[in-house]
């Protein structure tokens, strides 16, 4: 199960116990998003599907930008995972170094 799989899990039970839309759940809800979004930078790799959303790209695109920075990585002599990169490589080559696409 995805982390925000998870996310929504929580939220739909918080929501159905404190009541939408009160103030003790808003501050539940963003208590945990911002615990999600913390662990979503710990991880050290990203997948196709990250990538995807990331990019809005196609999964089978974003398998092949993998393909693509894992060969990069490789040619360096790093040992890569396939179907997976590096997110603080992915990060610097795809998002400007960590910036977001979006101008976040």
């Amino acid at each position: 199960m995805s982390l925000q799989e998870e996310l929504a899990e929580i939220i739909a039970a918080e929501e159905k116990r404190l009541g939408v839309g009160s103030e003790e759940f808003l501050r539940k809800y963003n208590e945990l998003k911002s615990q999600i979004d913390a662990l979503e930078k710990t991880r050290l790799y990203v997948t196709a599907k990250d990538v995807a959303e990331a990019l809005g790209v196609s999964q089978t695109k974003a398998y092949s930008i993998i393909r693509e920075l894992n060969s990069q990585l490789k040619a360096h002599g790093y040992i890569t995972v396939s179907g997976k990169v590096n997110r603080r490589f992915f990060e610097e080559k795809c998002l400007y170094g960590g910036m977001k696409a979006s101008g976040d």
